[in-house]
């Protein structure tokens, strides 16, 4: 997250856009109190954002990325490391065909705008941003690839070969490597950006799905789904070093360090349950269920760490959690199919 998130230029009206008065916000490991923070909720099956004011946890805005809901649809999501931009995946339900549909969308968070656009063929499924801001990374699920993308000119320099399904796709806080994971093949690719080189596919969990590296970047968790399990990998040798089991029955998703480092949140779809897992034990210290939306998938953090938001699909909702009681302390209505969550700020002055 805000190690993710510590870690412009043709303009475009963003159709549809609703805002509330005297709203915006989001946030950024740096930013300041002053500075407004808002979350964004991808809703897969609407085709569009949902925008939340974390001050009031009221639905402030729709950002409507396409008017055919249920063809195109908007997935994962990055966000620059000063938290301004968030980058959206667009795509549509038949990754068979390549469409103008597959491309990845910049939204200013100060304007609620799309700011730019990058063709991204191959049904962009997840993104990433390097350390610098200077890099969009991106799973390309139907070319199994993993593809990097020029901030500022949209060359896409680099494609690389994933495992099949290519899904998650994180970079390492020092800028050096890309980790993508593919879904069918049970794999991580791991991808040396400096020497542009594929050293590794390696074998995870059953059906990964998403990939976070630790705030120092001595290990990497990967999410499995179908295995219910997180892969813990020693980012130096580059090999498993634990598994978490949280349960056949879990089908873990998204997942976050907090600015601690000492806590992993897992957004557990197959249970309506947050996982939080101690990071020097590697053991589940506690099960938030009560409340919960159905089908949890994704999940973000303040950079505070006193609030989570998961994006949750079956309820079309957002489910915000108070990490000091560990229990939900409200629920926002978000769009159809809530698939994915991001926080974004707008800088105070």
């Amino acid at each position: 997250m805000f190690a993710v998130l510590k870690r412009r230029c043709a303009r475009a009206t963003v159709a549809g856009f609703v805002l509330a008065a005297g709203v915006l916000g989001a946030g950024v490991a740096s930013a300041q109190a002053q500075d407004t923070y808002r979350i964004y909720v991808a809703n897969e099956y609407g085709a569009d954002i949902s925008v939340i004011d974390t001050a009031t946890d009221k639905l402030v805005g729709t950002i409507q990325i396409s008017g055919r809901p249920g063809v195109v649809r908007p997935r994962g999501m990055s966000v620059s490391p000063d938290g301004t931009i968030i980058y959206v995946a667009v795509s549509d339900f038949h990754p068979e065909f390549e469409t103008p549909e597959d491309k990845i969308i910049a939204i200013d968070v100060r304007t609620s705008q799309v700011i730019r656009e990058y063709r991204a063929g191959g049904n962009p499924e997840r993104l990433a941003l390097n350390p610098t801001g200077t890099q969009i990374w991106a799973s390309l699920e139907a070319r199994a690839q993993g593809a990097g993308y020029d901030i500022g000119t949209g060359e896409n320099f680099v494609s690389f070969r994933t495992g099949i399904e290519a899904e998650g796709v994180a970079v390492s806080p020092d800028g050096k490597w890309v980790y993508l994971t593919a879904e069918a093949t049970h794999t991580v690719t791991i991808y040396d950006i400096e020497n542009k080189k594929i050293i590794k596919h390696l074998l995870v969990g059953n059906r990964p799905r998403v990939v976070v590296f630790s705030l120092d970047g001595s290990k990497a968790y990967v999410s499995a789904e179908i295995g219910g399990t997180i892969s813990v990998i020693d980012t130096k040798t580059q090999l498993v070093s634990g598994t978490i089991n949280l349960g056949l029955d879990s089908r873990p998703v998204e997942l976050i360090v907090d600015p601690s480092g000492k806590r992993l949140y897992v957004a557990g779809g197959g249970t309506n349950s947050i996982y939080v897992i101690d990071t020097d034990t590697n053991k589940v210290s506690t099960t938030i269920k009560e409340n919960m939306g159905r089908r949890p998938w994704g999940v973000t953090m303040t950079p505070d760490g006193k609030k989570i938001y998961t994006a949750n699909g079956l309820s079309d909702s957002v489910s915000v959690i108070d990490t000091q009681c560990m229990c939900v302390v409200n629920t926002i209505q978000a769009g159809r199919g809530a698939h994915s969550v991001q926080i974004g700020v707008i800088p105070h002055g």
